[in-house]
């Protein structure tokens, strides 16, 4: 099992926070985001991490040099148009990656509880799936608009087929938590979209949604948070539980 954490955005909307560096190493209650993310990565056993950078490519690996010759291995990959949606970072990992891999996909500035990293990696993906990890707790998150809202259908306990992505539906049942597990069959539902000019990681689930592919697990109780805007820096009561 590898993982990938995408890490190519600017943070503009936490600029006056992070002063121009890349924004996972901003520190929070004194800890690096990225460190937590490294830290909780390594704990569940993943020893191959993939960053993809972007902004300020340079100062995130040198600011991670003390990673070497440690137990993770990090390779680094660079999307030079990072200034576009995400999607594009994420097919980024497809040159550094084989079809024989499957990856935990992770967001730079998405904090998460361990125990949310270790259901999603002891849970079985078949080849042509994808997994996400959804949130169903819609009343604690706090910033609710902003959030990539899902429509799914029970298929059988705490996984569910997930029918539609959007920031804009106004019927959900779920919150996507920002972390997947997924093969390599992921990066043709990415190609596909990024030739017809559908860019974001979002229009690719969207394609395998509209497959029945697209598979959410329940994180029941686990607790996560998107930390990229100054409000969310300042919510303590979920930060606390997390870091």
């Amino acid at each position: 099992m590898k993982a990938v954490i995408i890490a190519a955005g600017c943070g503009s909307r936490l600029k006056d926070e992070h002063k121009g560096i890349p924004k996972t190493l901003m520190k929070i209650n004194g800890k690096r985001i990225i460190d937590d993310i490294i830290g909780k990565v390594r704990t569940s056993g993943i020893k191959e991490l993939i960053i993809v950078t972007g902004y300020e490519s340079k100062a995130l690996i040198d600011g991670l040099s003390n990673y070497q010759n440690s137990d993770i291995n990090i390779q680094f990959v660079h999307n030079p148009e990072w200034e576009k949606a995400n999607g594009i970072s994420v097919f980024s990992a497809s040159q550094v990656l084989t079809r024989e891999d499957q990856f935990i996909l992770l967001m730079s500035d998405h904090i998460f509880s361990v125990e949310m990293l270790q259901k999603m990696m002891q849970t079985e993906v078949p080849f042509d799936e994808a997994l996400l990890a959804i949130d169903f707790k819609i009343d604690t998150i706090p910033d609710l608009d902003d959030g990539m809202k899902i429509r799914c259908q029970q298929e059988t306990g705490n996984k569910y087929q997930i029918t539609k992505f959007g920031k804009q539906l106004t019927q959900f049942v779920a919150i996507d938590a920002g972390m997947f597990k997924l093969n390599y069959s992921f990066f043709d539902a990415l190609a596909d979209s990024i030739v017809n000019d559908k860019t974001s990681l979002s229009d690719a689930c969207n394609v395998f949604a509209a497959k029945g592919k697209m598979k959410g697990l329940d994180i029941g109780n686990c607790i996560w948070l998107d930390v990229d805007t100054p409000e969310m820096i300042n919510q303590t009561s979920i930060l606390d539980q997390i870091l």
